[in-house]
């Protein structure tokens, strides 16, 4: 059940990224780029390995932390 509603809402973000596209031709490659991402993010979720969708996840979850961390970082640095 939790496969197919993330599948189907990677397909509601990918209908409003091109919606996005077509109203607003200066997102053309942030709309792409971010339906591709939710392409393969909604198709990740589709492994027949449990253990390898797990790690999956855990590499997901701790580059978001990294990821988090270096905004953090930067922010208090003053850069952004």
């Amino acid at each position: 059940m939790i496969r197919e509603l993330v599948l189907l809402s990677g397909v509601a973000y990918i209908i409003i990224a091109l919606v996005q596209w077509v109203q607003n031709q200066t997102v053309q490659v942030e709309a792409v780029l971010f339906a591709g991402i939710l392409v393969v993010l909604s198709l990740i979720h589709h492994a027949p390995d449990e253990e390898r969708l797990k790690k999956i996840e855990m590499v997901g979850l701790w580059m978001a932390i990294a990821l988090f961390l270096g905004y953090a970082l930067l922010r208090a640095g003053g850069y952004l």
